[in-house]
């Protein structure tokens, strides 16, 4: 477990799809910062979601794809802020200062997110690279 309090949902609560798709995601950034994408285990993300391992297969057929599913979330929301900190004014000084300001708000409110983009150990993995490589020619 991820900590010695699990927060583990309870089992056998049907959802709409979009909706456990949401819980699992939550559960899987839950895990992926706190262990890594290695040391991360489809079981314990399972668990944390409080569905079956076959539940967690239906949505995303893998970890790696499970993993990408967030970060191609995260970079999109970092970007997005970033661009409409950039929109949000003509003056190029209060653009730089708007968009610092964006970058640093994502980070204060998003910890886990910063952490699944920006400090990766999966980031030699070419579609987790290639993700990142857009989201740096973007911003």
């Amino acid at each position: 477990m991820v900590t010695s309090t699990s927060t583990a949902r309870p089992r056998g609560t049907r959802l709409p799809r979009l909706a456990r798709r949401r819980q699992l995601l939550d559960a899987a950034m839950e895990v992926f910062v706190a262990r890594g994408y290695h040391a991360a285990a489809m079981d314990e993300i399972a668990d944390r979601a409080g569905v079956s391992k076959p539940v967690l297969y239906q949505h995303f057929p893998g970890k790696q794809e499970l993993y990408l599913a967030l970060l191609y979330e995260s970079v999109d929301r970092l970007i997005e802020a970033v661009e409409a900190a950039l929109r949000s004014t003509a003056d190029n000084r209060e653009r730089v200062n708007a968009t610092f300001g964006a970058y640093y708000e994502y980070i204060a409110e998003h910890t886990g997110t910063f952490r699944l983009v920006f400090e990766s150990d999966l980031t030699s993995e070419p579609a987790v690279r290639e993700r990142l490589d857009a989201a740096e020619f973007r911003s």
